[in-house]
């Protein structure tokens, strides 16, 4: 199918605007109270973020909720991105009455524990791309947010084969003609992106990838016309990477002497991963996350102020083209796409 959409995405982001977005995906946790999340949100707008990512599925389907709060008294500085595709756990009644149910069976007969396992509500469905469906998320991702329109619209970890349902594409472009998004896009993986823009390149505004130093996915977009927007460029890898440089000295003086850098320090780690994410993907967006205020802010001044330079860069490009750098990051994160 081949419905002709005009790009709005100049109209869409705020001239002058911060290359940076605040992805929603970790903002719940154990640890973190939703008025810490909303802190979180708060402290990234105050800074100058104004792009913020979210989908229906995040924090357990809690996420959108909580951007709402900040959503309902700024909106007109935000631009707003949810995604649809995915749903998050279920939170029926009778779900969590027989979770509880057993729960209290286990306290009684404890030997009962691996024989009647307690009902998972912590799976959330994927490929939730029915008409039906699709809308009801869609319907809700609105409220919860509170507001009668979205800047961007992502088709949630879609796949080719999911876009085959023609009434899926009708029912997104009657979505944009009305106003309800402003612009719609992919959230996917690197292969499935391809795929999906040789077919339908012209349908979408927006395409958002996984993207960092050990894949550098976004190289293997093909060229579009349209807004690109990387994540992952701090992910919990980071974690892994950075105790590989604090416990390994050589590597640390190498990465360090070649891109004036201290690995071994974190928050200046992670500004060099950030400017690097950024370079690489000039002209879009890059959504980043810290659960810190102060690492937050931190990060977001390196971009607005910058404290890495082309050098710097060029110098961690050539670290990556390093066979031990190259062979590390495969034995580390080998067949992950993000």
């Amino acid at each position: 199918m081949t419905v002709a959409m005009v790009k709005p995405i100049q109209e869409i982001l705020p001239r002058n605007m911060l290359p940076l977005g605040f992805g929603s995906g970790a903002l719940l946790s154990k640890r973190r109270t939703r008025r810490d999340a909303l802190r979180l949100l708060e402290t990234a707008m105050d800074c100058g973020v104004t792009y913020f990512d979210t989908a229906r599925m995040y924090g357990a389907g809690r996420a959108e909720g909580i951007l709402g709060e900040l959503t309902a008294r700024k909106r007109e500085r935000l631009v707003l991105a949810s995604k649809a595709g995915i749903l998050p756990q279920s939170r029926a009644l009778h779900v969590r009455a027989m979770g509880r149910g057993i729960r209290l069976l286990h306290k009684v007969a404890p030997s009962l524990k691996c024989h009647v396992p307690v009902p998972s509500t912590s799976i959330p469905r994927f490929g939730a791309f029915g008409l039906v469906e699709f809308r009801n998320s869609v319907e809700k991702s609105l409220k919860e947010l509170r507001t009668d329109y979205l800047d961007i619209l992502l088709l949630h970890e879609c796949t080719a084969a999911d876009l085959e349902e023609t009434d899926l594409l009708h029912y997104l472009h009657d979505l944009k003609s009305g106003g309800r998004i402003r612009a719609v896009g992919i959230a996917t993986g690197i292969g499935e992106t391809i795929s999906i823009l040789k077919k339908h390149a012209g349908f979408f505004d927006v395409v958002q990838i996984p993207s960092a130093i050990w894949n550098m996915n976004v190289r293997k977009l093909p060229a579009i016309d349209g807004l690109v927007i990387t994540h992952s460029s701090l992910t919990s890898r980071f974690n892994i990477l950075l105790d590989r440089l604090q416990s390994d000295e050589r590597m640390a003086d190498e990465w360090q002497s070649l891109t004036q850098v201290d690995p071994r320090d974190s928050e200046k780690l992670a500004q060099l991963l950030l400017a690097h994410a950024l370079k690489a993907n000039s002209n879009g967006i890059v959504i980043f996350f810290s659960s810190n205020p102060a690492n937050l802010a931190a990060n977001v001044k390196s971009v607005s102020n910058p404290v890495i330079g082309e050098r710097q860069i060029a110098g961690l490009n050539a670290l990556l083209a390093r066979k031990h750098v190259v062979d590390f990051f495969e034995s580390s994160f080998g067949g992950l796409n993000f």
